[in-house]
């Protein structure tokens, strides 16, 4: 086994709930991106991952908060190079809050914030983590333009495989980012997960977010389901891993390789 990969995760947040953290993420020899939202949270980023062992990080502005107050400190660092991706961003239409509502004034606010990461991303041949929430229609739209990037990483991917097939036909640079949501059962993500080839999947926690669920029964004691927990953090990923082998039937190892070759490959620019 060489690394696990994490290609989402928050950081300042997961260390709000478990400042231990970090020594959990050297031990399983994790390489992760850690996602920021402001200036203020890259540098509370950088002082937690200081000695947790090699990371990445992505800035972007937030499509539930779509708002345009560090678009120049994210301009300036994706100028710099100083970081490796530009997002999260996308679209968010779930509608539970105000701001995800799908009408004509938010999507053209999420459309204008968007649009600018994205202009980003193509003038500085970076990759561009997507967050997509009952946006189907506008991933697809976007697809051209998302197939000039070197990589697009789909966070915590739901769809069923027909889509996933077909937005990488359109966009070959796409990755997939699976987490607890195939080990919860989701049966969309599940079906893209065994049907995508092998060169488009990566995995993430997006810790503390979408923690994994108790499966029914005494298997939730077992080896391979886990108790319900508050959050998810790293210890996740080899479940993560094994969960998506037992879809594919695949053995765990060519999983965690072939899933750390790919995030390799996206994010040659950054790895030092």
């Amino acid at each position: 086994m060489g690394v696990y990969v994490d290609a989402h995760f928050h950081a300042d947040d997961l260390a709000s709930l478990d400042d231990g953290f970090p020594r959990m993420y050297r031990s399983l020899a994790v390489l992760g991106l850690a996602s920021v939202h402001s200036a203020a949270g890259l540098e509370v980023t950088h002082r937690i991952m200081a000695d947790a062992g090699p990371y990445l990080v992505s800035f972007g502005l937030h499509p539930q908060s779509p708002v345009m107050d560090q678009a120049e400190g994210l301009a300036r660092q994706a100028a710099a190079g100083t970081i490796a991706a530009i997002g999260e961003c996308g679209f968010d239409f779930y509608g539970d809050t105000q701001v995800c509502v799908r009408n004509a004034e938010n999507e053209r606010t999420q459309r204008a914030v968007f649009e600018f990461q994205l202009e980003l991303a193509v003038r500085h041949s970076l990759p561009l983590v997507l967050h997509m929430r009952r946006a189907d229609d506008l991933l697809f739209e976007y697809a051209r333009r998302l197939a000039r990037l070197p990589a697009v990483v789909l966070h915590s991917w739901p769809g069923p495989a027909n889509e996933a097939l077909d937005f990488l036909a359109r966009c070959p640079h796409a990755l997939f980012s699976f987490g607890n949501a195939i080990v919860n059962g989701n049966k969309k993500a599940r079906s893209s997960a065994a049907a995508l080839p092998p060169s488009a999947l990566v995995t993430e926690t997006d810790a503390p977010y979408q923690p994994p669920r108790a499966a029914p029964g005494p298997e939730s004691r077992g080896d391979r389901r886990p108790l319900a927990r508050a959050y998810s953090t790293m210890i996740d990923l080899p479940l993560i891993v094994a969960e998506i082998a037992t879809i594919r039937d695949e053995p765990p190892d060519t999983v965690a390789a072939t899933i750390e070759r790919n995030f390799m490959e996206a994010f040659q620019h950054a790895i030092r």
